[in-house]
């Protein structure tokens, strides 16, 4: 039996070891919490920030079903951020069998899957060419094609695009995507009745303007509205098990509302809907957008209720 007393040494030597034991064992509870609260954020993060990408991509095909006209939307990537994220897409016409790129937008959501304001409009792919406002042309910048021009009924304008001539010129195999603004407001089903090339109608154009634009915006208009610029909707939707269903003002009205629901782009969309319930008596439809050959999109000029006629995309058939 050993029986001599303990050094302060020994003492020192045991506390130090309980020490560090204390600190490894903390350091050890602290990685395990932190890993186990980390993967917890990440996939909570991850939940949230999914859902909230769902949300806002719907929102945003919501919003391509009743603007720039002819273009559809695909491809693209997501990225997460902390409760936040970004997609992009890519954008595209198809005239005749051919595929024209239309350029790529890139958007930012939050968590509750609302795209943010700086980015909810679409980054418009236009520059214009011209040296005076009167000859100003928008081009697309992606592939240098014409983007189409509307004009309104209610204003007057110093020069109103007249493209029978490019039509006439352009190559026989030629398909084409033109721009028709009408001389007043009409309805769906008056529109089908008088204009000789309703089955080459792709896109309906709306009036957007309330009644007080129509008085506070009097006067001589320099040019039209850029396609990129303006709202409408397809001629015909998808509903039900994947039936094509020719689409009216109502349908229009109803993808508006559907919009609204998501919370997304209220600021303009909310306004948008006053001006069409305003504006519905006298018909909202200031415009189309046919898709054809040049022997067809020649018929045209058989119509007297056109103002003005805008050539966009161009493809040729091989």
């Amino acid at each position: 039996m050993n029986n001599e007393p303990f050094q302060s040494n020994d003492i020192e030597g045991i506390v130090k070891k309980a020490k560090r034991k204390s600190v490894l064992r903390n350091i050890l509870i602290s990685t395990i919490s932190l890993l186990f609260v980390g993967t917890l954020f990440i996939f909570i993060n991850g939940l949230i920030v999914g859902n909230a990408y769902n949300k806002a991509v719907e929102a945003n095909r919501l919003l391509f079903q009743i603007s720039e006209p002819n273009i559809n939307i695909g491809g693209g990537t997501f990225d997460y951020r902390i409760l936040s994220g970004t997609y992009s897409y890519n954008k595209y016409k198809v005239i005749g069998n051919r595929v024209v790129p239309w350029g790529n937008d890139t958007r930012e959501f939050n968590a509750l899957g609302h795209n943010n304001k700086g980015s909810a409009i679409s980054v418009y792919d236009d520059v214009s060419v011209g040296k005076t406002e009167e000859d100003k042309q928008y081009y697309n910048t992606t592939n240098g094609q014409r983007t189409m021009q509307f004009y309104h009924p209610w204003f007057e304008y110093t020069k109103i695009h007249n493209d029978l001539d490019l039509i006439q010129n352009a190559p026989d195999n030629a398909i084409m995507e033109v721009a028709i603004s009408f001389d007043q407001s009409y309805s769906v089903s008056e529109v089908q009745e008088f204009f000789n090339l309703k089955d080459k109608i792709t896109w309906y154009r709306i009036n957007d303007y309330n009644q007080d634009a129509k008085e506070q915006l009097k006067g001589l208009h320099s040019s039209g509205d850029s396609a990129s610029f303006v709202y409408g909707f397809n001629v015909t939707m998808l509903k039900g098990e994947g039936d094509i269903v020719a689409q009216n003002e109502e349908d229009f009205i109803g993808t508006l509302e559907e919009l609204k629901d998501t919370g997304n782009y209220n600021y303009f969309i909310e306004p948008l809907l006053e001006s069409v319930n305003q504006n519905m008596k006298d018909g909202i439809i200031l415009g189309v957008v046919v898709t054809g050959t040049k022997e067809e999109l020649l018929k045209i000029k058989q119509n007297n209720n056109i103002r003005a006629i805008s050539l966009g995309a161009v493809a040729t058939e091989y």
